[in-house]
This record gives C-alpha cells, sequence and structure tokens, in this order.
C-alpha cells in the first residue's frame, strides 16, 4: 500500500505539462498608440478572425481592416525580410498562455492625419511582440497582452516639430485551438505499477 500512495503522489506532483497552440481564433481587441505630442489613439474592437501557428498570412488573412478613431489596421504576418522574424506560435500551462507574435505588422491609415497615408514606416509597421495572458483550460477562451516599444519618428510638422510614435499596447481576445497533450510515460507505468500490485492486495484482503 505504501509504494500504491507513493506512486499516486509521484504522478499527481508532475509538473504541468505546455501545450501547444494550433490556431488563435480571434473575436476582439484593442489598440493603443503613444504619436507623443499628438496625443494616444487607442479603442477596442470586435472583429473575427484567426492566427494560424507557424505560417504567415498575408493581408487580409488575420480578418478584414479594423478602424479605431481616425486610424485603420489591416494586419496581417510576416517574416519582415531582413528581421527574419519566425511565425507565431503559441503554447498554454495550465491557466496561462505565452504567444510570440513579433511577426505581426500593420498597415495603418488615416483619415485625419494625410502625412500618415504616405509613411512608408505606417504601410508596414511592426506592432507585434511577447504576449501574455490567462487562458481557461473549460472553455479555451484566452486574454493576452503585449506592449511595443517603438520610439520611430515618422515625420516632422509645423510648430509641432518631430512626430514620434513612442510605444504602442495591443490585446487579443477569443478561443484557441490546442493540439491534445501526449499522456506523460509516467502516467502509463503508473497504470502497470497499479495493475501488478491489485493480485498483492486482494491476497491481503483475504487473508
Amino acid at each position: 500500500m505504501a509504494l500504491l500512495m507513493a506512486s499516486v503522489l509521484w504522478v499527481y506532483t508532475a509538473p504541468a505539462q505546455a501545450a501547444e497552440v494550433t490556431q488563435l481564433d480571434i473575436t476582439g481587441g484593442s489598440i493603443s498608440l503613444n504619436f507623443g505630442v499628438l496625443g494616444t489613439v487607442s479603442g477596442t474592437f470586435n472583429a473575427d478572425g484567426q492566427i494560424l501557428m507557424d505560417q504567415f498570412q498575408p493581408p487580409p488573412n488575420i480578418f478584414d481592416p479594423i478602424t479605431i478613431s481616425h486610424l485603420t489596421f489591416s494586419i496581417f504576418s510576416s517574416s519582415g525580410g531582413a528581421l527574419n522574424l519566425p511565425a507565431p506560435t503559441a503554447q498554454t500551462t495550465d491557466s496561462t498562455m505565452t504567444a510570440d507574435l513579433r511577426s505581426l505588422f500593420a498597415g495603418v491609415t488615416s483619415s485625419g492625419w494625410s502625412w500618415m497615408n504616405t509613411n512608408s514606416a505606417m504601410s508596414s509597421l511592426n506592432i507585434g511582440g511577447t504576449a501574455t495572458g490567462s487562458f481557461n483550460q473549460t472553455s479555451n477562451a484566452f486574454d493576452i497582452a503585449w506592449t511595443n516599444p517603438f520610439n520611430l519618428t515618422l515625420t516632422t510638422l509645423p510648430v509641432l516639430g518631430p512626430i514620434v510614435l513612442t510605444s504602442g499596447n495591443f490585446s487579443l481576445q477569443g478561443t484557441a485551438q490546442v493540439a491534445p497533450v501526449p499522456v506523460p510515460a509516467a502516467v502509463w507505468l503508473f497504470g502497470s505499477g497499479l495493475a501488478s500490485l491489485i493480485p498483492m492486495i486482494r491476497r491481503r484482503l483475504m487473508n
């Protein structure tokens, strides 16, 4: 019996295994960009889309363009050429999620700032980062966020001077598709060990 109890404790105190995410099904999120002296443009959005793991998605494959205030974002993923960024990946461990979304980009246009629409930096802005957040093991719902410190000078305007995109905050919500976690070898060993102990336990109970 002591051996049986020790086996149970050994199996159930094993560290939690990470599960690989195969797809993020997005239902909404938020974007906040700080343009220094021009202030911050921020807001939330509701949009259905998907981020596929281990592959790049040219526009508009993630979701249709979204508009926040006077800015419209067309979001896609790319290696970034010389940047050689990795394709998106994500993992869950218990109630947390970590996602490598460094390869996310956005084409950004404005209905209010005409200079932005001819700015090459805003036509392919790397908005990605390493995202972390919560994961619901029952519903597979996730809520992740990240920050990007841009420090990118975009233009110079009369009176105002240099216009700098200083930073951005981003979040995504939705549900994740998760690959099945392989059963650890320890579980199989525990099962076979338990099966071998059953006859011994029966004999002891009968004596």
